[in-house]
């Protein structure tokens, strides 16, 4: 069955606050989940996943793609711009080891969602060529920051012609602060076809991605680039 593309216009409430650090604490917004055609899963009865990383490339990467060499499994890693100053070869290795370069803004700022759609162009395409000069590559995903969407990012996004990639199964690892709880929330929730949302700042994020990994393969689990996930279902 082809793989599940989200497009809704319900409203959540955001709280800036907790994700970001910059709002007052009293302070919340209402934004739609998503107004973006967005790659979430794929619907399918085989045991195949994926994993993804936001917020790098940062000390912790290397580590992460360490493990991800262990076990031979190939993710992709949503970076921001601003990161890749000093971290350059972490990114090229990413890159170079097979894992899917995505872009995540260069500023990645709560604000970025009130910016107008040719800011929003200017963002993205400095981040584009921040990472293609880096890995040669040519960058064709995004993933939005804190995975919201309104009008104007729907307008850029079809204007850069860029795909969207969400996640069906958020590990919770920037709240939860505590590897156990991590871990077993991903195994509670693991299911044929998810993607899983993981960020490479967290300090517990190579261990955690170790136990995912040993988990789902002691299940039968396949991991898949989620990029390839997309295009097989």
């Amino acid at each position: 069955m082809p793989f599940l593309v989200e497009r809704r216009l319900k409203v959540r409430m955001l709280d800036l606050c907790s994700i970001s650090g910059y709002l007052s604490t009293n302070m919340k917004i209402k934004f739609p989940i998503s107004y973006l055609e967005t790659c979430r899963e794929v619907k399918t009865d085989k045991k195949v996943v994926s994993l993804t990383f936001d917020d790098g490339p940062c000390i912790q990467t290397p580590a992460i793609l360490d493990v991800l060499k262990k076990h031979n499994v190939h993710a992709a890693f949503f970076v921001i711009g601003r990161n890749i100053p000093g971290n350059e070869e972490i990114l090229a290795r990413t890159a170079h080891e097979g894992h899917l370069v995505g872009n995540h803004t260069f500023v990645h700022t709560p604000w970025f969602h009130f910016y107008s759609p040719s800011k929003m162009i200017l963002d993205l395409k400095k981040n584009a060529e921040t990472i293609s000069s880096v890995t040669g590559q040519q960058v064709q995903w995004f993933r939005p920051p804190y995975g919201v969407g309104n009008p104007m990012l729907a307008k850029a996004v079809g204007m850069t012609g860029y795909k969207v990639m969400g996640w069906s199964l958020r590990s919770y690892d920037t709240y939860l602060n505590n590897s156990e709880k991590v871990v077993e929330r991903v195994k509670r929730l693991l299911k044929p076809g998810v993607v899983i949302l993981l960020h490479d700042r967290c300090p517990n994020t190579p261990g955690v991605v170790d136990e995912i990994i040993q988990y789902a393969g002691a299940k039968g689990y396949e991991f898949l680039r989620p990029d390839i996930l997309f295009r097989s279902f």
